[in-house]
């Protein structure tokens, strides 16, 4: 948990803020993941067309295709004007299992990946694409009149998808 705007402590997991395209998002999965199936979710919890317009709110989700164990980049829109490239929040999960882990060990493993995964993101934005990459806990919203909302959306997907 980490202080945020207002004293209020926000429950977000590990993950980055970042300012790109949603063409450098794609580039950075395909670098993170072996092979994926991409999908826009609205905030609302709705899948819409990868091709749709991504709003303040919605989440693209890289879905590693995999049977055991798949790993998701999720990249939620947090702010974008227009001309600019929009922030995003962004997260690694991986899937857990319905009957949970069958060990600490699986656990362990599983946390590893999402580790490595977003640590290859990292270095895949900052020294590849040039895009400068923020930690989620030291990083701060620019307009604090947007910084409840922001935050609210970050809360929101991280307990959407942080499995």
């Amino acid at each position: 948990m980490s202080k945020r705007t207002g004293g209020k402590p926000q429950d977000l997991r590990e993950g980055i803020v970042i300012q790109t395209s949603v063409e450098l998002l794609r580039k950075g999965a395909r670098r993170a993941l072996f092979e994926f199936t991409e999908l826009v979710v609205k905030r609302t919890g709705e899948k819409k067309p990868a091709t749709s317009e991504i709003e303040v709110g919605d989440a693209i989700v890289f879905m590693e295709d995999v049977d055991l164990l798949p790993g998701e980049l999720v990249a939620v829109k947090i702010a974008g004007a227009k001309g600019a490239s929009p922030t995003w929040y962004v997260m690694s999960t991986v899937e857990v299992p319905a009957s949970g882990f069958p060990t600490a060990k699986d656990a362990s493993k599983a946390a590893d990946s999402e580790a490595k995964k977003l640590r290859i993101l990292t270095e895949f934005f900052t020294k590849d694409a040039g895009v400068k990459v923020n930690e989620v806990q030291k990083w701060e919203p620019d307009k604090i009149l947007d910084a409840a909302q922001v935050l609210a959306i970050m809360a929101e997907a991280s307990r959407r998808y942080g499995h």
